[in-house]
């Protein structure tokens, strides 16, 4: 519902580890590609071997749960890092690290979005935050959309906590922006065990990962 508001373009859903941020992420992006067909949706992490091994196979596990079929519903070309479904809409897949040969970004200067998702958010420059969004403008207008950038993350001491947590608790936070508290009790498929780790975790590892405290010291 968040996610499809008229209102906010850029929502942060942060907190602790094991909450289904990542799918819930990848099941926006399915959504909206099968929704609107032949739009191009990003989604992105700071390393793209990190992005094939925990978001891109959290996606296709997911396609394949709702029976959509490589090759009958879409493609993956894994050269060129793209998804592409029967009805025209394709999913690009990129790393989003700081690389000093290319400070500006200008090798996603000639993509056009309709919307992104970024992963773990936190380990991501603000400036390729800045760069994803000024990419958001494809098929915007032909199905009355808005640009809305979706992203993920655990609580950190960053930019993030500047411009979206403390914002959002003490009232002052953009109109287009949103932060979602994170929690691992938000999923039900997790084991007990799993929490049991989590809490036995360092104090200062426990109130980030369990509780999604973004106030730790």
């Amino acid at each position: 519902k968040i996610l499809n508001d008229e209102i906010h373009t850029e929502v942060l859903y942060g907190g602790a580890k094991g909450s289904g941020k990542s799918y819930l992420g990848c099941v926006w992006v399915v959504y909206m590609c099968l929704t609107y067909p032949g739009i191009r949706s990003l989604i992105g992490r700071t390393v793209l071997t990190q992005l094939r091994v925990t978001t891109i196979k959290t996606l296709l596990e997911y396609l394949n749960s709702c029976g959509i079929k490589p090759d009958t519903h879409y493609t993956y070309n894994q050269q060129s890092n793209e998804l592409k479904f029967w009805n025209g809409s394709e999913i690009i897949f990129r790393d989003l690290q700081f690389n000093p040969s290319d400070p500006n970004y200008d090798s996603l200067g000639g993509l056009e979005l309709t919307i992104a998702f970024i992963d773990e958010v936190s380990q991501v420059s603000r400036q390729a935050y800045d760069v994803v969004r000024s990419l958001l403008r494809y098929k915007i207008n032909e199905f009355k959309l808005k640009p809305t950038l979706f992203m993920s993350c655990n609580p950190s001491q960053s930019w993030l906590k500047q411009e979206f947590y403390l914002p959002m608790m003490n009232g002052t936070i953009e109109p287009n922006k949103i932060f979602i508290q994170a929690l691992p009790t938000d999923n039900p498929n997790l084991p007990q065990s799993y929490l049991e780790s989590l809490l036995a975790l360092d104090e200062n590892s426990k109130q980030r990962l369990f509780y999604g405290n973004w106030e730790f010291d």
